[in-house]
């Protein structure tokens, strides 16, 4: 996570599909679809592509994100 100076830890992520099984974009087209359409608001944005998303939320400071 990144926030104007701050830097957090790296946070490992143990869970999910391996890069690269054919699975993969199957299980984001039943998941994440609908997804990515729900989180699209004025101030957030959510981007997939394949087999990854990604959640961006803009704020004017840390408090208001």
């Amino acid at each position: 996570l990144k926030f104007d100076d701050y830097i957090s830890e790296l946070i490992p992520i143990d869970n999910g599909i391996g890069q690269g099984n054919p699975l993969s974009m199957l299980i984001y087209l039943i998941y994440n679809t609908d997804l990515l359409q729900i989180l699209n608001k004025e101030e957030e944005e959510a981007l997939g592509y394949v087999d990854d998303a990604c959640f961006v939320v803009f704020g004017k400071d840390f408090e208001s994100t």
